[in-house]
């Protein structure tokens, strides 16, 4: 970052105008914080069209993010470099117009000059975050999910003024487009280290104005397996997702490399924390109360329903939402295998494998998140151990299946040359002796071969 930003000094001194870097960088730079940033915010005073040819000229990638209020991106070695034209006859003007006092600090590249009209410094040092002024949240209501994360990133309070704006203008985030709602709303869960980010956003009714039945959850959810509401167990869900992602939880078998692929721009991580809180979210539609006996029947099924009408309101893409709602649906599955206990248990196991293959660790996962969270509260039989080692052997045994189904003793060539199968009946018999590897009732190429031999259509 350091030759960057002497690269843009340079391109200053030899084309003039006054730069100023702004944003996160200046923020973090101020309180000492150990991330590094790949990301730089500048304001430029002069002629733009000839900076930005300049910047070009040194090896920058420039492109245009919105023509009209002259904003650009130029990238150089992995490093983002956002530039604006001033808003406004001076940078005091400029900061004027930014959400809180504490992005609203500005350095003077070429004097090496902090300008700091709205007392940021001073707001950092005390940890507050405070509007710059009355209109910054009723102007842009998107920024309270920004002032949450902040808060949640670097152990933050707001100000009396912030607090305030946030009540009034809470119910006017949804009107805002939804890619940024989006952006936004996950960057929360991403810098939420500790799992805070749903008990924060619940203090001041943030929270019910992005997602349905949050009230409701708090009246409900008691009963033999639960001696907590629905929301505080759906909490504890997201605070042990989390733990576990922070390597605090374990449980054999479990990769947590998994977690650290991308949908479009976060990580399955970062889905997963969100499907963790959100999986109980079908309890109240599902409530029934019958002579004191409570259930929830089908509440899995309702509530992958439920999130994907969210996840369609809040902009997820669409892999998301299936990676979500897959996880949400099936988090009861697990535990309805160990619970049956089966004698079968390879073709139990199959189907459930089979249904949701990419997903299923990620489901286990989900579901030793659910009992740790029901049990750490009240566990007189020990439940939880027996229910731990259980999915510590379906994750043995997704291993198997995954070596079935991608062993090279068949492949769909020979399927067709040994028993003259078309179309779909290609498929059926690749998954007949998929089942049958995993069944361990073929155990080498040649059964393979001897089997298909039998089936010849």
């Amino acid at each position: 970052m350091v030759n960057i930003i002497e690269n843009i000094k340079k391109v200053v001194k030899e084309v003039g105008g006054e730069v100023y870097i702004v944003g996160g960088y200046i923020r973090d730079k101020l309180l000492n914080t150990k991330e590094a940033s790949k990301d730089l915010d500048i304001i430029y005073n002069g002629d733009i069209k000839l900076f930005l040819d300049k910047l070009t000229l040194d090896g920058f990638h420039i492109i245009t993010l919105k023509d009209e209020q002259q904003i650009y991106r130029a990238i150089l070695n992995d490093i983002t470099v956002d530039i604006a034209l001033i808003k406004g006859e001076s940078i005091e003007e400029d900061l004027g117009t930014r959400d809180f006092t504490i992005n609203a600090i500005a350095l003077k590249l070429i004097d090496n000059k902090i300008i700091d009209p709205f007392n940021g410094r001073r707001h950092l040092n005390a940890k507050l975050i405070h509007p710059v002024n009355e209109n910054s949240i009723s102007d842009d209501s998107v920024r309270i999910l920004r002032a949450y994360r902040l808060a949640i990133k670097y152990g933050m309070h707001f100000s009396k003024e912030c607090e305030k704006q946030i009540i009034d203008n809470k119910h006017n985030i949804m009107k805002f487009p939804k890619e940024r709602i989006f952006n936004e709303f996950m960057q929360i869960i991403k810098c939420d280290k500790f799992g805070r980010a749903f008990e924060e956003l619940d203090t001041l009714g943030v929270l019910k104005n992005l997602l349905p039945y949050i009230d409701e959850l708090k009246t409900v959810g008691r009963c033999k397996y639960h001696i907590e509401d629905a929301f505080t167990h759906m909490n504890l869900v997201y605070k042990n997702s989390k733990a576990l992602l922070n390597r605090e939880l374990f449980i054999e078998g479990l990769d947590l490399n998994i977690f650290n692929n991308n949908i479009g721009e976060f990580l399955i991580s970062e889905y997963f924390s969100f499907a963790a809180f959100c999986h109980d979210i079908g309890k109240f539609v599902c409530h029934r109360d019958k002579d004191g006996r409570v259930s929830f029947i089908g509440h899995d099924k309702e509530g992958a329903k439920i999130m994907m009408d969210i996840c369609n309101k809040l902009g997820f893409p669409k892999d998301a939402k299936k990676f979500i709602c897959s996880l949400i649906e099936a988090h009861m599955y697990p535990l309805g295998l160990c619970k049956n206990n089966v004698k079968n248990y390879k073709k139990s196991f199959y189907k459930f494998f089979l249904r949701y293959n990419k997903y299923v660790e990620y489901i286990l996962a989900l579901s030793f998140c659910d009992m740790h969270a029901t049990k750490m509260l009240y566990d007189p039989n020990n439940e939880e151990k027996i229910f731990k080692s259980f999915l510590e052997r379906l994750y043995k045994e997704y291993n198997e299946f995954k070596d079935a189904i991608n062993s090279d003793w068949i492949d769909g060539r020979l399927v067709i040359e040994l028993t003259g199968a078309e179309g779909e009946e290609i498929k059926t018999v690749l998954n007949d002796v998929y089942k049958k590897i995993y069944y361990k009732e073929l155990n080498n190429k040649e059964d393979v071969l001897k089997y298909l031999n039998k089936i010849k259509l």
